[in-house]
Protein backbone atom coordinates (compact mmCIF):
# COMPACT_ATOMS: atom_id res chain seq x y z
CA UNK A 1 0.00 0.00 0.00
CA UNK A 2 2.71 2.41 0.68
CA UNK A 3 4.07 1.46 -2.12
CA UNK A 4 0.86 2.32 -4.24
CA UNK A 5 0.95 5.80 -2.34
CA UNK A 6 4.74 6.79 -4.01
CA UNK A 7 3.87 6.53 -6.90
CA UNK A 8 0.72 8.38 -6.87
CA UNK A 9 2.86 10.89 -5.22
CA UNK A 10 5.18 10.76 -7.54
CA UNK A 11 2.70 11.16 -10.32
CA UNK A 12 0.70 14.17 -9.27
CA UNK A 13 4.66 15.46 -8.24
CA UNK A 14 5.41 15.29 -12.15
CA UNK A 15 1.98 16.21 -13.14
CA UNK A 16 2.24 19.30 -10.88
CA UNK A 17 6.00 20.25 -12.36
CA UNK A 18 4.88 19.33 -16.32
CA UNK A 19 2.42 22.15 -15.47
CA UNK A 20 4.57 25.13 -13.93
CA UNK A 21 6.80 26.87 -16.47
CA UNK A 22 10.42 26.83 -15.78
CA UNK A 23 11.97 30.11 -14.74
CA UNK A 24 13.67 30.75 -17.68
CA UNK A 25 10.72 30.38 -19.70
CA UNK A 26 8.96 33.27 -17.50
CA UNK A 27 12.06 35.37 -17.71
CA UNK A 28 12.18 34.87 -21.27
CA UNK A 29 7.82 36.16 -21.53
CA UNK A 30 8.80 38.86 -19.73
CA UNK A 31 11.90 39.90 -21.85
CA UNK A 32 9.70 39.37 -25.31
CA UNK A 33 6.47 41.42 -23.17
CA UNK A 34 9.16 44.52 -22.29
CA UNK A 35 10.84 44.50 -25.77
CA UNK A 36 7.04 44.14 -27.64
CA UNK A 37 6.22 47.51 -25.49
CA UNK A 38 9.48 49.14 -25.79
CA UNK A 39 9.29 48.64 -29.51
CA UNK A 40 5.74 50.31 -29.56
CA UNK A 41 6.87 53.42 -27.48
CA UNK A 42 9.81 54.07 -29.97
CA UNK A 43 7.28 53.63 -33.12
CA UNK A 44 5.06 56.50 -31.45
CA UNK A 45 8.07 58.26 -31.02
CA UNK A 46 9.24 58.12 -34.35
CA UNK A 47 5.82 58.40 -35.67
CA UNK A 48 5.29 61.66 -33.71
CA UNK A 49 8.95 63.26 -34.78
CA UNK A 50 8.26 62.57 -38.61
CA UNK A 51 4.48 64.31 -37.93
CA UNK A 52 5.70 67.49 -36.95
CA UNK A 53 7.20 70.65 -38.94
CA UNK A 54 10.76 70.28 -39.47
CA UNK A 55 12.51 73.51 -38.49
CA UNK A 56 15.80 74.00 -39.89
CA UNK A 57 18.82 74.54 -37.66
CA UNK A 58 20.22 78.00 -39.02
CA UNK A 59 22.21 80.20 -36.74
CA UNK A 60 21.55 83.89 -37.68
CA UNK A 61 24.70 86.02 -37.31
CA UNK A 62 24.16 89.07 -34.91
CA UNK A 63 24.28 92.20 -35.48
CA UNK A 64 27.97 92.36 -34.14
CA UNK A 65 29.23 89.34 -36.78
CA UNK A 66 26.93 90.88 -39.76
CA UNK A 67 28.77 94.56 -38.82
CA UNK A 68 32.29 93.15 -38.60
CA UNK A 69 32.04 90.67 -41.61
CA UNK A 70 31.17 93.70 -43.70
CA UNK A 71 33.89 95.68 -42.23
CA UNK A 72 36.61 92.94 -42.46
CA UNK A 73 35.00 92.07 -46.32
CA UNK A 74 37.73 89.44 -48.08
CA UNK A 75 40.50 89.39 -45.41
CA UNK A 76 41.87 86.32 -43.72
CA UNK A 77 40.47 87.45 -40.67
CA UNK A 78 36.99 86.48 -41.61
CA UNK A 79 36.91 82.77 -41.04
CA UNK A 80 37.51 84.48 -37.10
CA UNK A 81 34.40 86.30 -36.99
CA UNK A 82 31.89 83.82 -35.56
CA UNK A 83 34.95 83.18 -32.94
CA UNK A 84 35.27 86.62 -32.08
CA UNK A 85 31.56 87.52 -31.98
CA UNK A 86 31.28 84.91 -29.09
CA UNK A 87 33.21 87.47 -26.84
CA UNK A 88 32.69 90.08 -24.47
CA UNK A 89 31.79 92.61 -27.27
CA UNK A 90 34.41 95.21 -25.59
CA UNK A 91 37.00 92.09 -26.37
CA UNK A 92 35.73 91.52 -29.59
CA UNK A 93 36.60 95.38 -30.78
CA UNK A 94 39.71 94.91 -29.83
CA UNK A 95 40.63 91.48 -31.39
CA UNK A 96 39.35 93.35 -34.84
CA UNK A 97 40.83 96.62 -34.16
CA UNK A 98 44.36 95.38 -32.98
CA UNK A 99 44.43 92.81 -35.81
CA UNK A 100 43.78 95.49 -38.90
CA UNK A 101 46.67 97.39 -37.02
CA UNK A 102 49.00 94.73 -36.47
CA UNK A 103 48.48 92.56 -39.84
CA UNK A 104 45.71 94.17 -41.85
CA UNK A 105 43.55 91.60 -40.50
CA UNK A 106 45.66 88.78 -41.41
CA UNK A 107 46.88 90.17 -44.49
CA UNK A 108 50.72 90.60 -43.62
CA UNK A 109 51.40 87.94 -40.14
CA UNK A 110 53.71 85.23 -38.87
CA UNK A 111 54.18 82.13 -40.73
CA UNK A 112 55.88 78.71 -39.51
CA UNK A 113 57.19 76.22 -41.70
CA UNK A 114 55.55 77.61 -44.57
CA UNK A 115 52.34 76.79 -42.33
CA UNK A 116 49.86 79.78 -41.48
CA UNK A 117 50.04 80.86 -37.82
CA UNK A 118 46.41 82.63 -37.36
CA UNK A 119 48.20 85.10 -35.09
CA UNK A 120 46.97 88.33 -36.47
CA UNK A 121 47.75 90.46 -33.40
CA UNK A 122 51.41 90.29 -32.72
CA UNK A 123 50.94 87.79 -30.28
CA UNK A 124 54.42 86.53 -28.19
CA UNK A 125 53.43 83.79 -25.74
CA UNK A 126 55.25 80.42 -24.99
CA UNK A 127 53.20 78.66 -27.56
CA UNK A 128 54.98 76.87 -30.48
CA UNK A 129 56.87 79.95 -31.16
CA UNK A 130 57.88 80.95 -34.72
CA UNK A 131 61.68 82.22 -34.76
CA UNK A 132 60.85 85.67 -34.38
CA UNK A 133 59.04 85.03 -30.98
CA UNK A 134 55.65 84.70 -31.80
CA UNK A 135 52.53 82.12 -31.22
CA UNK A 136 51.81 80.04 -33.89
CA UNK A 137 48.21 78.59 -33.26
CA UNK A 138 46.84 75.79 -35.08
CA UNK A 139 43.62 76.66 -35.97
CA UNK A 140 41.29 80.07 -35.65
CA UNK A 141 39.35 79.28 -33.19
CA UNK A 142 42.54 78.54 -30.52
CA UNK A 143 43.79 82.02 -31.66
CA UNK A 144 40.64 84.03 -30.62
CA UNK A 145 40.21 82.15 -27.63
CA UNK A 146 44.19 82.38 -26.32
CA UNK A 147 44.76 86.32 -27.70
CA UNK A 148 41.06 87.10 -26.82
CA UNK A 149 41.89 85.89 -22.67
CA UNK A 150 44.58 87.69 -22.98
CA UNK A 151 42.48 90.85 -23.87
CA UNK A 152 40.11 89.86 -21.29
CA UNK A 153 42.85 89.68 -18.61
CA UNK A 154 43.41 92.86 -19.60
CA UNK A 155 39.94 94.37 -19.41
CA UNK A 156 39.63 92.65 -16.17
CA UNK A 157 42.75 95.06 -15.28
CA UNK A 158 40.94 98.20 -16.26
CA UNK A 159 42.82 98.16 -19.11
CA UNK A 160 40.08 99.13 -21.88
CA UNK A 161 41.04 101.98 -23.94
CA UNK A 162 43.23 102.09 -26.80
CA UNK A 163 45.81 104.95 -24.69
CA UNK A 164 45.96 102.39 -21.90
CA UNK A 165 45.91 99.00 -24.27
CA UNK A 166 49.27 100.74 -25.49
CA UNK A 167 50.75 97.76 -23.42
CA UNK A 168 49.56 95.79 -26.39
CA UNK A 169 52.52 97.33 -28.37
CA UNK A 170 55.08 98.35 -25.42
CA UNK A 171 54.72 95.96 -22.71
CA UNK A 172 55.62 98.20 -19.15
CA UNK A 173 56.99 101.24 -21.35
CA UNK A 174 56.84 102.30 -24.55
CA UNK A 175 60.09 104.20 -23.91
CA UNK A 176 62.20 102.06 -26.16
CA UNK A 177 59.09 102.89 -28.77
CA UNK A 178 59.00 106.45 -31.43
CA UNK A 179 56.56 108.48 -29.95
CA UNK A 180 54.92 108.95 -33.46
CA UNK A 181 54.41 105.16 -33.26
CA UNK A 182 53.26 104.81 -30.03
CA UNK A 183 50.51 107.69 -30.97
CA UNK A 184 49.84 106.22 -34.47
CA UNK A 185 48.79 102.85 -32.68
CA UNK A 186 46.67 104.42 -29.98
CA UNK A 187 44.99 106.24 -32.76
CA UNK A 188 44.87 103.67 -35.51
CA UNK A 189 43.08 101.23 -32.79
CA UNK A 190 40.74 104.14 -31.44
CA UNK A 191 39.60 104.85 -34.91
CA UNK A 192 38.62 100.89 -35.70
CA UNK A 193 37.12 100.57 -31.92
CA UNK A 194 34.83 103.60 -32.49
CA UNK A 195 33.55 102.01 -35.83
CA UNK A 196 32.86 99.14 -34.41
CA UNK A 197 30.61 100.48 -31.51
CA UNK A 198 29.01 103.41 -33.99
CA UNK A 199 28.03 101.12 -37.21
Amino acid sequence: MGKKINTKLDKLMNLMQSKLPRPEDVLFIILLAFCAIYGLLLYGIGEKIKNEAITPLVKTASAFEQKVTTMVSDKPIKEMIPFISQRDEKTASFLVAIAKKESNWGKFSPKKDGKECFNYWGYRGTYNQTKSGYSCFDSPAQAVNVVGNRIDELVAQEIDTPQEMIVWKCGRSCAKHRTYDVNKWIQDVALYVDKIKKE
